[in-house]
């Protein structure tokens, strides 16, 4: 499972990926009603149910969920129309996609308990894109919860093809590498690549073809995101059955929760109610239609003690993922500024220190920006504290909608904020610089009362060309706080560019 660094192995393993695909083929694997329910649309009733009676297994499990206690239906349900109808057309559509999805995997011929696992896997992502959707352009929900959903339409094909790989990868491994670089390493292509070929030989649409291909991708502008790109690479950074959360992902999806779904709860909990719809789904797949009679004599068989022993049992599962919650919330809410929910200090650190030991693990060039607003306490002193954190509040915005998602933005304190960057050129954190300085300086912003200030502030840059572990996060935002007040004393609004450890470069 190591790396071989020979160049000779990838090329080899880009010829085995084509024999893969050949493998792939041989299995036959069709998407059955999966296709038919994908296109029909999430608001019209009639086209799910047309899609639902092409598959009377499908139309089955649709009726499961549709009966199960988690809908609150009262009498059975045993007409799909019905059934659409009282869940409405999304949902019935949304449900009906997940087990499509199930019942193309299981045509594989993969183990029954694999396909289940990565069937609930894809439902996590699928939720997760959903949700991120429906804060950030309700519309594309839809769009988004597809997209999640078969994201990892490949990976039970790899599976089939080659079983024992990923039974004999290791906790280790996966921590040493993403489960898509192992792929690569041992099939020369990996599960994005085999999703990609089957949905366009099924004739998806490019677009999601591409975003499938895409979806381990996690550098993204938001000049270049569009609601299911985000959407979908959010997602993409939930672990595979099996994978561990790593400190990595984890950095990722709190820099892009805080860039794009600030205030909207902690990435912790999302991933949290994301497991829970899969566990929903699950069981309302599998629940059974039992008469009234059988229900009773099971009741009856069922020992008071035991009873309350699952009570109490269920009891403490609520308490202990309740407080494991409000831990989790708590943490989030002590690395974010709550005016302006960028990071604080405290965050910006954390998060800035583990990308900088990425940097050096990686020999990345870095930069750290620092930005201080002038004219700050003038705010303040003549239009009060409420309109001076109505403009940091404002200025946070702005900052934050012109860096890219990848990029660390943390307020330090007062009318303090910084900026950081990995595997930039000197030339790349200056334009950012400008980029940001030319979007937001000369912004008006109301104060009250008719009164209005306009933003300006100066910004120091610092690169480093070659981070060692001595490189400490706290000296190269020193550096860049000096190459501010070099601006700032020169003149207002100015750019400073120095080099870590040196000498001013640029002025």
């Amino acid at each position: 499972m190591s790396i071989d660094p020979d160049n000779s192995r990838h090329k080899q393993a880009r010829t085995r990926g084509t024999d893969v695909l050949a493998k792939i083929g041989r299995l036959d694997i069709h998407p059955g009603p999966l296709m038919a329910v994908l296109n029909a649309s999430p608001t019209d009733p009639d086209q799910v149910i047309q899609a639902l009676k092409q598959s009377p297994a499908l139309t089955a499990r649709v009726l499961s969920v549709a009966n199960s206690a988690a809908v609150g239906v009262v009498g059975e349900i045993n007409d799909v129309q019905r059934a659409v109808i009282h869940m409405g057309a999304t949902r019935a559509r949304s449900i009906a996609m997940a087990f499509a999805l199930n019942m193309m995997a299981k045509d594989t011929g993969l183990d029954p308990e694999i396909s289940q696992r990565l069937w609930v896997n894809s439902l996590e992502k699928a939720y997760l894109a959903q949700t991120v959707a429906e804060k950030t352009s309700p519309p594309y929900a839809q769009a988004a919860y597809a997209i999640g959903l078969i994201q990892d339409i490949g990976l039970s094909a790899l599976w089939a093809v080659d079983t024992g790989f990923y039974t004999r990868i290791s906790p280790d491994h996966l921590k040493a590498q993403p489960l898509h670089q192992l792929e690569l390493e041992h099939f020369g292509i990996d599960h994005a690549v085999v999703g990609h070929h089957l949905l366009t030989s099924w004739h998806v649409s490019p677009l999601m073809c591409e975003q499938v291909l895409d979806h381990h991708q996690q550098v993204m502008t938001q000049k270049d995101a569009s609601a299911t790109d985000l959407a979908n690479m959010i997602a993409g950074m939930l672990p595979h059955d099996g994978e561990p959360m790593t400190p990595d992902r984890m950095e990722w999806l709190d820099a892009i929760h805080g860039q794009f779904l600030a205030g909207q709860g902690s990435p912790d909990k999302f991933i949290k109610n994301a497991v829970r719809y899969a566990k929903e789904v699950h069981r309302g797949a599998s629940s059974m239609r039992i008469d009234d009679h059988v229900k009773a004599r099971m009741l009856s068989e069922i020992a008071t003690d035991t009873a309350e022993m699952v009570r109490q049992l269920c009891e403490m599962e609520n308490l202990l993922t309740k407080q494991h919650e409000q831990v989790n919330a708590l943490e989030f809410e002590a690395m974010t500024d709550p005016l302006t929910q960028l990071l604080n200090r405290r965050g910006f650190s954390r998060l800035g220190d583990r990308r900088l030991h990425t940097s050096v693990e990686r020999s990345l060039p870095v930069c750290a920006i620092a930005i201080d607003l002038d004219g700050f306490k003038q705010v303040n002193d003549t239009h009060g504290h409420e309109a001076g954190d109505h403009v940091l509040a404002e200025v946070a915005r702005l900052l934050r909608a012109n860096i890219d998602s990848s990029d660390l933005i943390g307020r330090l304190g007062g009318d303090e904020f910084a900026i950081f960057l990995m595997n930039v050129s000197e030339d790349t954190a200056r334009q950012i610089a400008e980029r940001v300085a030319s979007a937001c300086v000369g912004q008006v912003i109301p104060v009250g009362g008719g009164a209005t200030t306009t933003i300006s502030f100066s910004i120091g840059v610092t690169t480093c060309r070659t981070p060692t572990h001595k490189t400490k996060l706290a000296d190269l935002l020193t550096a860049a706080d000096e190459a501010m007040y070099t601006s700032k004393r020169a003149s207002k609004g100015g750019i400073t560019v120095t080099e870590f450890p040196g000498q001013k470069k640029a002025g």
